[in-house]
Order: structure tokens, then sequence, then C-alpha cells
């Protein structure tokens, strides 16, 4: 490990700093891979898809807090300039695709542990030089979400049951703040945290990217998919292709979040921040369909599903959302499945990157001979060719939800 991240006033699981010393190591030697295991190279690719989560999290949202930051001591400017830097290049990384090879550790790791440490070192002296409040308490919580990870084995769980200070994104043109959960290659899992007077999502497209909305009864109101709407009053799970107007309109005063798959096989799987355009419509003005009408490309009505699979008496898992779906032109389809987990076990090893939402009951997590508990609202990522064990603990029926983003087979259209 390297001075500056020896100095880094991070804490550090073992095996996140036994990948800092190997990394380092490598890199003195002319970034040989010799030493280096295919465990260590799976734990790099576990972590390195953690820190990429904070792309429109910490990174980004500790640049928007530092710019209400008006240092009065030059030196201390000088430092938090550079922790902008830093962030910045932290954000910029997450484009890049996280590979299968030792490169994820002594390129893509190496790179997200010595910019965090630099960056908590410069924020540090800032700190020091500076003594005010206000900074030390961005600097807090950046080190709090950099220790989520850091501290941690590898595996590391989401919620999908708050917005997190300075964890969060705003998405400009629409003015919903997005918390990031799991992020992949190419798809993200998030959560629209809806905590307005309406609770809704203004109606948008995206060019390049596909999506699947999903919702937890309680609620009350209406999804809006291309020119057609549905009155819901229970779950769902709706497919969107690209160029769709789609959103979500609240009735009553039921505060409703939205959690969202959004993925692309060409701008990366949080373009919805990038790739995404208001499309305003009257309510009045959409045609009432119903939930399950083709109008709705094969929406499914998810607590269902989920009880059904519930009800299984063994381990399986089978996709109810189909990647044809919204497929088309090269972007990709999101296939959407439900899983249910005994206490026997279950083994998910997919050929692509998979964002994996628990949504009842508790359970086990083992990837890379590390564990990890796992209970409803806990979310996580698999990268492709990992093999992750899933074993029910308690009482009630483990049931998993997961999204991979492939080509499809076949094309359907509205």
């Amino acid at each position: 490990m390297n001075d500056r991240c020896k100095i880094s006033r991070l804490r550090m699981h073992p095996n996140y700093e036994r990948l800092a010393d190997l990394t380092c190591d490598s890199h003195v030697r002319g970034r040989t891979p010799s030493g280096i295991s295919e465990r260590d190279i799976a734990l790099a690719r576990l972590y390195s898809h953690a820190f990429r989560g904070q792309v429109i999290g910490a990174f980004h949202a500790t640049r928007r807090a530092l710019e209400a930051i008006h240092p009065q001591d030059r030196l201390a400017g000088a430092h938090l300039l550079r922790a902008d830097e830093l962030l910045a290049d932290l954000a910029n990384r997450s484009m890049d695709t996280v590979g299968q090879d030792v490169r994820a550790l002594i390129s893509t790791f190496h790179h997200y542990c010595t910019h965090v440490a630099r960056t908590v070192d410069a924020l540090d002296t800032a700190c020091d030089l500076e003594r005010s409040p206000a900074l030390q308490r961005i600097r807090d919580l950046f080190v709090r979400h950099m220790e989520a990870i850091t501290a941690g084995n590898s595996l590391h769980l989401t919620r999908d049951t708050g917005a997190p200070e300075q964890g969060s994104f705003v998405v400009p043109s629409l003015g919903i703040t997005i918390v990031p959960l799991v992020y992949g290659d190419h798809h993200s899992w998030n959560l629209a945290w809806l905590d307005g007077e309406r609770s809704d999502v203004p109606y948008h497209l995206h060019h390049e990217g596909v999506e699947i909305h999903l919702g937890y009864s309680p609620m009350h109101g209406y999804t809006v998919l291309g020119d057609s709407k549905a009155e819901l009053t229970e779950g769902y799970a709706m497919p969107i292709p690209p160029n769709t107007r789609h959103g979500y309109t609240n009735i009553g005063s039921q505060t409703h979040h939205v959690p969202f798959i959004f993925g692309s096989l060409t701008c990366g799987g949080w373009g919805v921040f990038l790739d995404v355009e208001p499309q305003p419509r009257e309510l009045g003005q959409l045609e009432a369909t119903s939930v399950q009408s083709h109008k709705l490309n094969g929406t499914v009505l998810l607590e269902r599903e989920i009880a059904k699979a519930a009800g299984r008496y063994a381990s399986v898992r089978y996709p109810i959302i189909a990647a044809e779906k919204t497929d088309r032109d090269g972007v990709g389809g999101l296939e959407l499945s439900v899983a249910r987990v005994t206490s026997h076990g279950f083994e998910l090893c997919a050929s692509r990157f998979c964002a994996v939402s628990v949504v009842r009951g508790r359970g086990v997590l083992e990837v890379a001979n590390e564990k990890i508990e796992i209970t409803a609202h806990d979310h996580f990522g698999i990268p492709a060719g990992l093999t992750a064990t899933i074993t029910q603990t308690g009482s009630e029926p483990l049931v998993l939800l997961d999204a991979v983003l492939r080509p499809a087979d076949r094309r359907f259209h509205l």
C-alpha cells in the first residue's frame, strides 16, 4: 500500500487492505500480475462495482456540496480544488467497464483505492486549515459513504428505504431525487425517492436507454406509457422501450417511491441522467387502459408474481419480463426475473452482470468465499461469471428479483 493510502483516515477491512497492498506492490514491479489469485480478482471486481455506484452518489453529491464552501484560507482552497478534481475523475472512471481479469485489480480497483484515499487526504487537510463545521460535515459524510465500502468484506449492500444525505442525485430536467443502488457495466438499479407533495415522476423519455419501472403497494396513481395511462392500486413492473413517454402521476396523499432499472448497451447504465428528455402532457389527454393491456407492453402485476414465487416449495428462478419487451436497435433489453430461495440454497451465476433486489425474507449471500446476511429491501450486484450462493435463513420464504441487460432474440413494438 502506498504512503497516501496508509495515512488515509479510512477504516479498511482486511480484504480491502490486502488488495490495496497487492495492487501497489504490482505497480512497483511494473504492474506484474504474479501473486494475484482469481479470488483477488473477484474481490476487486466486487469492490469496484460498489465504488461505481457512487458516480451519482457521493462522488457527485460531495462535489455539489463543496460548491457552497468559500474558504478564507488560500491553501485550504487549493486542497478543496484538488478534492473536486479527484471526485470528478472518480465519477468519470465509472464509465469504464470493470474487467474480468487481473486488470480489475491493478487498474480499476487501484484507481478507486488511490483516488479515494487522496480525496480524503485533501478534505482532511482543508478541514485542518479552514476549521469550518460545514466543511467538516461534508468530509464526514463522504468518509461515511466510502467506509461503507472499504470497511466491508467486498459484498456491498444498499437499501431502498431512504435517500442518504450527500449520496443522491437530483435530475436537473425533472427535479426528482435518485438514489443509486446497484451499478453494473451497462445497467443499474435505482430508486426515485419522491417525498414531495404529489410523489409524481414527470413524464419523460430516453433516446438510447430502456427501463423497467417498479411499484409496491400501498399506492394509488396512474402509470403512463406512450399515449396511454393505467390506474394502479397494487404492485407492478412496466417495461419501457427507448423513445417512449413514461412516468407516474400520484392520486391522493399516499407517498409512493418508484424503484427503477435502467440500461443501455450504447450510453451506459446511468444514462438516465444524461439521456433524458422531458415529455410534458396533461393526464386527461392520455387514453385510459388497463394495467395488463397490450398498450402497456407486457406490464406485470408484480406483487402477484412475488406471491406465486413465495409459494414454491423448491428453489427456482424464472423471467417475468423478457428482454424482447424493451430491446430496440441494439440498445439491449432488460430481463426481469423472480427467484424463490429455500434453506437448501440456490446458485446464481449469470453471463452478464446481475442486479439483485431482496423483496421478501432473510438469508445469507456468499460470493468468492465471503458471506453477508441479506434481508428485504437489500440490493447487491453479482459481476458476470461469478457464482453467488444464496440461502434462506428465516422462516419467511426468501424471494428475490434480479435484472440483466442483454440483446434480445426478437423485437416487439408498442
